[in-house]
This record gives C-alpha cells, sequence and structure tokens, in this order.
C-alpha cells in the first residue's frame, strides 16, 4: 500500500472552501490537533474542491497510476459517492457509490474507484460524503493505490531568504512536523543571504542552514543547489521562496508525482493570492507572449504573461478548466522542482540577482525537455500578490534582465527595443515618476555593458547603488491609504486633441513654467480599460495622485521640468550611443551563457573556492 495523497483539511475557516463544500449542519472542529468533521443526518461533506480533487487526466498523463482508492476514518452509517468531471462533458458522471454501515473511528473504510481513465476521458473526480445515522464523524483520507513505486525520490528543498525570519521559520516547521513526511527522503535548505537566522532555531537533522552574501534569489538558490548537489544523493530539487505560506501536502504530493513518472518534468507549483486566498494568481506562465481579450496568444516582447490568473477558486467550472492544459514557458521560484538531469543538462541559474531568473531557467528547460513544465493542479503555494509589490528599484532588473534573457533565447531588435523603451520612458515622465523613467535607462545601459558587468561587480555593492538611484528625485511621496476607494468615482477620458497636446508637450513639460497649475488630479489605473483615467489629466498640473487598483498604496508625483527635460535627453544620448554596439553586445551575452552557468563560473562568483 503506497499512500498517493491525503485529504487535506483547512486551517483555518476562511479558507475552507479550497478544501470542502459543505451542507448547512456540517461543521468542523477547528481546536483539536487532528481535525474532524461532525455530520447529522443527511448531511454532505462534498470533495468538490481545488485542494481535494483528484486530478485524474493529469495521472494518467505523466504517471503510470492508474488504480486508486480511498481510506476514510468514519463514524456512523454513510453513502459515498465518485463522481467525474470532464472538460468535454456537460455535467457529472457517477462513476461509483457503496454504502457503509457501523463504521468505526478505529478503523479505516475502503473506497475504490474504477481504473483511472486516459486522454479525453479522464476528468476530475471527487467524493460526496452522505451521513445516513442520527449523527456521524469524519476524521481523515488519504488516497492510495497498491502499485509499486517506479523509483525512490530524494529531494532536496532549497529556500534562499533576506530577512524573512517569521515566513522561513513557519514553512521550516510545517515541513518538518508533517508525520507522513517523515517517511520520505528529504532535507532543507535554507541559504541565508541576510545573515539572520540562527542554527540554534532549528534542531532537526533534515535542515541545513547555509550563511551567505546577499547575492539575490539567483546566487541564494545556486549556492543551495551547488550544496545539495555537493551531497550526490538526491534524484530532484525544489526551490521555495521565502514568503510563502504552504501546506506540507503540495511537497508530499510532489513526492507521489516523481516516484510514479513516466517522464521527469519540472513542476511549477500554482501561485494563489496572499491577500484573497481564493484567488488562482498563476499557474505557469509565457514568455515574450501575452493573450488578448479573445483568448488569442500574441507576441509581446519583454512580458512575463500568468496563465489561468486571476481565478475563483471557489467555483466549480473553474475547477474543472484546470484539465485543460496550456504550454508553460516557465514557472516561478515560489515552488518550482525538477530533476537532477535538468542540472546536468543545461547548468545552473543565469547570475541575475533577482527578476527574470525563473523565467530563463524555464526557457532552457523547455528547450532541452519533451515533458517540459507542468504545472499539476492542487500543488500550490500562498504568495504575495505583485499588484502589492512596486518598490522603483525593481524596475532596473526587471529591464537588464529581460533584455539579457532575450538576447540568449530570442532576437532584440534595436529599433523595437528601443522604441518600446522611449514609450515606457514617457509614460513615467507624463505621470512626473521620474525614479522609473531613470531605472529603464540604468536597466538599459547596464545591458549594453556586456557580460564582463556581471562579472567585475559585486552584486550587493550593486544593488546598494541601484536602491539609492531610485531614489534620486525626491518628488514622490507614498500615501498609505489609497485616496481612491470608491464606486462612484468618475473616469476621466481624453479626446484626440488632447492626447496629442500631451504628447507634444510631454505632458507640460515642454511649455514655459508659468503655465503650470498649483493643483493635484487624480489618476487611476485599472486592469480594465474602461476604468481607467487617461493621463492627460495631468496636463499642466503640478501633482498627480497616481492611484493603481489594489495597490495598497498610492504615489503622489510633483512636477519637475528640469528633471524630466534631463531624463529624456540622457535617454536619447543613450540610445543614440548604443546603436553601433547594439548587435555585438547582443552576441557577447549569447556566448558567455554557458560560461556564466557553469559550475566553475558559480564557484568563483559565490568565493567557494577560497
Amino acid at each position: 500500500m503506497n499512500i498517493v495523497s491525503r485529504v487535506q483539511f483547512p486551517k483555518t475557516a476562511e479558507i475552507s472552501d479550497l478544501y470542502f463544500k459543505l451542507s448547512n449542519d456540517v461543521s468542523i472542529n477547528f481546536k483539536e490537533d487532528k481535525k474532524q468533521f461532525i455530520l447529522h443526518k443527511d448531511t454532505i461533506i462534498s470533495l468538490n474542491t481545488y485542494f481535494n480533487s483528484l486530478y485524474e487526466k493529469y495521472y494518467t498523463k505523466y504517471t503510470y497510476i492508474n488504480s486508486l482508492y480511498y481510506l476514510l476514518r468514519l463514524e456512523g452509517n454513510f453513502e459515498v459517492f465518485a463522481y467525474r468531471e470532464t472538460s468535454e462533458a456537460i455535467t457529472r458522471e457517477v462513476i461509483f457509490n457503496q454504502s457503509f454501515k457501523d463504521c468505526k473511528i478505529s478503523d479505516y473504510a475502503k473506497f475504490c474507484l474504477p481504473k483511472l481513465k486516459h486522454d479525453q476521458e479522464a476528468g476530475r473526480i471527487y467524493l460526496e460524503i452522505t451521513c445516513l445515522s442520527q449523527q456521524g464523524l469524519f476524521t481523515e483520507g488519504l488516497v492510495v493505490t497498491e502499485q509499486e513505486k517506479h523509483r525512490d525520490v530524494s529531494l532536496a528543498i532549497i529556500t534562499c531568504t533576506f530577512k524573512k525570519e517569521v515566513y522561513v521559520k513557519k514553512t521550516v516547521n510545517t515541513i518538518l512536523q508533517d508525520n507522513l513526511l517523515q517517511y520520505k527522503h528529504f532535507k532543507i535548505f535554507v541559504v541565508d543571504n541576510g545573515v539572520t537566522l540562527n542554527t540554534s532555531d532549528f534542531k532537526d537533522y533534515k535542515f541545513k542552514l547555509i550563511y551567505n552574501r546577499n547575492v539575490g534569489g539567483s546566487g541564494g538558490f545556486t549556492k543551495g543547489l551547488i550544496e545539495a548537489l555537493q551531497e550526490d544523493i538526491y534524484t530532484h530539487f525544489l526551490f521555495m521562496d521565502d514568503d510563502i505560506e504552504i501546506d506540507s501536502e503540495a511537497i508530499y504530493r510532489l513526492f507521489s508525482l516523481y516516484e510514479y513518472a513516466k517522464k521527469d518534468f519540472a513542476v511549477a507549483g500554482s501561485m494563489l493570492d496572499l491577500y484573497k486566498k481564493h484567488i488562482l494568481y498563476e499557474a505557469g506562465a509565457i514568455y515574450n507572449k501575452s493573450i488578448d481579450d479573445e483568448g488569442n496568444i500574441k507576441q509581446d516582447k519583454f512580458t512575463g504573461y500568468p496563465l489561468k490568473h486571476n481565478l475563483d477558486l471557489r467555483n466549480t467550472i473553474t475547477l474543472t478548466s484546470l484539465l485543460l492544459e496550456d504550454n508553460i514557458d516557465y514557472g516561478g521560484f515560489w515552488f518550482f522542482a525538477f530533476p537532477k538531469e535538468i542540472v546536468e543538462r543545461i547548468g545552473l541559474l543565469l547570475p541575475l540577482f533577482i527578476k527574470i531568473d525563473d523565467m530563463e531557467f524555464g526557457l532552457r528547460i523547455n528547450e532541452h525537455f519533451d515533458n517540459g513544465i507542468v504545472a499539476f493542479p492542487s500543488i500550490a503555494v500562498w504568495h504575495e500578490p505583485f499588484y502589492a509589490k512596486r518598490p522603483i528599484w525593481d524596475s532596473y532588473y526587471h529591464i537588464r534582465n529581460h533584455l539579457i534573457t532575450n538576447s540568449i533565447h530570442s532576437s532584440l531588435e534595436y529599433v523595437k527595443t528601443v522604441k518600446i523603451f522611449t514609450q515606457s520612458i514617457l509614460y513615467s515622465l507624463c505621470i512626473f515618476d521620474y525614479n522609473s523613467a531613470q531605472m529603464v535607462i540604468k536597466g538599459f545601459e547596464d545591458y549594453m555593458q556586456g557580460p564582463n558587468f556581471i562579472t567585475n561587480n559585486y552584486p550587493e555593492i550593486l544593488h546598494s547603488k541601484i536602491y539609492e538611484l531610485s531614489k534620486s528625485y525626491k518628488n514622490q511621496t507614498i500615501l498609505v491609504n489609497s485616496v481612491l476607494r470608491s464606486e462612484f468615482y468618475q473616469v476621466t477620458k481624453a479626446g484626440t486633441f488632447q492626447k496629442i497636446v500631451t504628447l507634444l508637450t510631454l505632458n507640460g513639460h515642454l511649455v514655459p513654467q508659468f503655465i503650470i497649475a498649483d493643483e493635484s488630479v487624480i489618476i487611476r489605473v485599472s486592469v480594465k480599460e474602461e476604468e481607467r483615467d487617461s493621463i492627460c489629466k495631468g496636463l499642466a498640473k503640478k501633482r498627480i495622485i497616481y492611484v493603481i487598483d489594489e495597490n495598497p498604496n498610492s504615489y503622489q508625483y510633483e512636477f519637475d521640468q528640469k528633471a524630466g527635460l534631463n531624463i529624456l535627453f540622457t535617454w536619447f544620448n543613450s540610445a543614440i550611443r548604443s546603436c553601433l554596439r547594439w548587435s555585438s553586445v547582443s552576441a557577447e551575452w549569447k556566448k558567455a551563457f554557458n560560461d556564466l552557468t557553469s559550475m566553475q563560473f558559480w564557484q568563483e562568483y559565490l568565493e567557494l573556492q577560497k
């Protein structure tokens, strides 16, 4: 008997809809160490949920598993139904049902599923449990197979952290306290770039703390990966961000996937919104592409576009839609697993400090592996959503590292690239966000220095300089509580003439100073076009209050004509100077790529040979 997965129980009532759907008279005891459902006659517990559905289509496609049964701890009399939903069918199908009488908590009730189906017939399977007695209990569920594992899996779990002690301790304890995981072979490597953790906080032989310079996420993950490789016992590796909330069942299910896998592949764990916990924020992503309103994929340079984005996982139609697989280009390092063979074939990470390192690694995996990357439903973590993060220095790494990655994996046309960045800079100038415009220019200029720029700069020193540069214009004020949260707010659109004037005057930068009115305007930014203000509202105004939907902060920018014109001149000067060297710089990055992802480079870069 091998346990493939478990029926997951919620840790709080807030997220219970992701685990169970309950009829009115069912209650769950959250206070006990071992949670239990208390049922009454004719009440129902449904596993028609994100975490407790059995995604048959993925198991039969990627693993050898074809026979499963449930072991349920029940007390009382029950009837259990198993249903299947597919992306093709309109209604659900009953695939098996069974009655159980006089169940005791001390014994398992065995509920066998029919042989699993393949291809289009496969779907999403879930149970519904109806209590037939006056009162009943449900305390545990296991998904089990009698099939032998095809391999033993040894997993190195690698987390890179910088001053996120609370998150890291919680994650480590969650994993180490999982009773079933104790029977699996794994070790947690925490790479501490901030040197703020103590070994005394972690006293388990399955844990290793590694102090490191602040070489960013790519450097921290690579340091942990090298340490794990040196032990020479791990078949697979798992990267996890330091600021996630995780249920250890995600790791248990990962083990099962790899133990029964037909071929090796990478697993991109899905990202759930930490602030709206029922929302699926991303299940894998595509690179240099986006999806229009009609669902068509189009080319879009310097873009990482999330798939299965912003879906409500309480909706059962959404759950069945997860059976439709996307072609994934990469997965975020909040939870990203891969076999040792990938490292042996494609090398280590690219030294990008932060941003785009997961994208670039995913592109390489897809180039060399048939199965590539799989976003297996229900393997997920909660992570802070990107709409809540907007540090200005982040733009520098976004620009620089996108350029590097495109040089290696794509083609960069000078005119198109300069056009895209010019539009970005002009937009920033039009809302008086001079620091963001400066980050674009700095990212572009550092890319143009070629790969020697990476090898000749200590990343922690460079980051300190970038951080200070991102604050060099003092015209930005962060407003902690947004000034705009009203459903009665009237969106302002601009006519053609106003747009032309805004562009020709750079929203007031090219007009005499006395024309600028000492006034403030609100510009609302929304994903929906119809709810988005025109930046033309800021024409000839002194201040813009920039409000981004769902972002907890608003930003007040103050007009500075001299700063705006200086940035514009700097950008055009930089773009013109780069014209002649454009092709050669791109070739230099492509040529240096193999060296930058080699063990020898990283040992020198991380100073491991000292």
